[in-house]
């Protein structure tokens, strides 16, 4: 990070606490607060909430076109604490470090070591989180400062958290409770903290983004949920957009364990801000799914549309990794666009007493994807996922990821890949 970015994010975060002390100085009521609301120093200190994270992972990569295979061997860490209440204040602080402890044959974008592939897992240490919470608002808790935010499915903003760096925001939020039947979210960018960490030239992104995000009580149908995203970014102005949308998810009880659940989204995505190119295009996801005792079969059709081959549907700021496949050919969308038609099975093994206890809690998924352009009738290629975490003892897990994507001959010859990644992470 330049010293001039430095400085303009501490800006941006003074102003954000100022902006959320003066408008809960004008809207806390006259006179000292509730006694329940306030606090004091000691229960600021005993409430407070501690968490602890880190995770070891070896990630294998074998990409078409490229003359060696990646092996990255890299230990991530965040270590974050929030304080309890304290005169109708929160604040909180998270650090993360990434470390290469073993095999660094990969190129983490900033190395130079672009005869391997890419395992964007880049060495550093730095701040994830910085924020104050104001609570003096009835219904209302803003924030401001460094914060982490996965909205939604995450499919347009999100933290990336399966990256050993996570993706993080400068600026503002509001959460809003105090409209009957309806929670809404508000949401402010001033930088964007990326992946590729701060010794990158592209690991901090200036943006103008706001986020607009409403959605209501438990339907009969499910829950409906409305939002609009404006997304100016200065220093990838291609990927600026406004996105319009909403969605209706839910689920209903068919008897016998079994139930149908449902998601059904529509958006329609324009120019917006400094991007350069004037377009329109849609977005679509529809994806009906049976569950049955630990078993959901889910098949899913997702658009990303296209404007006559001239920009298409993106989602700069998503945790992209679980959508369009794990081997992440298709995380910046061709500008043809694409079509995603996908088979998901989730397995959630039942509880099991005696010798094969230890396999409680195991998650596994397999999926099947068939990828198309959504103008001029191109294929892209098919690709296999598989996925397992088991949870251990003592707030330990493992994981294992497959990847297998294999090309048609309308992408470039670089893009078949295969990955094999193994995880072991510890959460408190």
């Amino acid at each position: 990070m330049t010293a001039g970015t430095k400085s303009l994010w501490i800006v941006r975060s003074v102003v954000s606490v100022v902006l959320i002390v003066v408008v809960a100085a004008i809207a806390a009521p006259t006179g000292a607060l509730a006694e329940d609301r306030r606090g004091d120093f000691y229960s600021a200190f005993k409430d407070r909430t501690f968490w602890l994270k880190s995770r070891y992972r070896y990630e294998y990569v074998d990409q078409a076109g490229l003359p060696k295979d990646a092996r990255a061997s890299t230990l991530t860490g965040n270590v974050g604490v929030e304080s309890g209440l304290f005169y109708g204040f929160r604040a909180g602080v998270e650090g993360e470090f990434v470390l290469n402890i073993g095999p660094d044959d990969f190129n983490n974008t900033i190395n130079g070591k672009t005869e391997y592939p890419v395992v964007a897992d880049v060495q550093s240490i730095e701040f994830d989180q910085a924020y104050i919470k104001s609570y003096h608002i009835p219904g209302v808790v803003l924030l401001g400062g460094r914060y982490l935010k996965n909205l939604d499915n995450m499919r347009y903003v999100g933290s990336v958290a399966w990256r050993q760096n996570d993706q993080t925001f400068d600026g503002a939020t509001a959460d809003i409770t105090a409209i009957p039947g309806v929670t809404g979210f508000y949401a402010y960018m001033g930088n964007v903290n990326r992946i590729f960490s701060d010794e990158s030239p592209v690991g901090n992104m200036r943006t103008n983004v706001h986020l607009f995000h409403a959605q209501s009580k438990e339907l009969p149908i499910g829950t409906l949920t409305g939002y609009a995203y404006l997304m100016d970014l200065y220093d990838l102005p291609g990927q600026s957009n406004a996105s319009y949308g909403g969605f209706l998810k839910g689920e209903q009880d068919l008897g016998r364990g079994l139930s149908f659940k449902y998601r059904l989204e529509y958006a329609r995505q324009t120019n917006y801000g400094n991007q350069p190119v004037d377009y329109a295009v849609n977005y679509l996801r529809v994806a009906p799914g049976l569950s049955w005792h630990g078993l959901t079969t889910t098949l899913i059709y997702e658009l990303l549309g296209s404007d006559n081959n001239i920009a298409a549907f993106q989602t700069p700021l998503a945790t992209g990794h679980i959508f369009n496949g794990f081997a992440d050919v298709f995380l910046v969308t061709p500008t043809a666009g694409l079509q995603d038609f996908y088979v998901d099975v989730v397995y959630e093994l039942p509880r099991i007493e005696g010798p094969l206890s230890f396999v409680n809690g195991l998650k596994l998924i397999g999926q099947y994807h068939e990828f198309r352009s959504d103008v001029g009738g191109i294929d892209f290629g098919s690709e296999f996922d598989f996925y397992a975490i088991l949870p251990l003892p003592d707030g330990f897990y493992t994981q294992f990821k497959y990847a297998n994507f294999r090309q048609a001959d309308a992408l470039p010859t670089t893009s078949s890949r295969e990955k094999v990644i193994f995880g072991l992470g510890y959460q408190y």
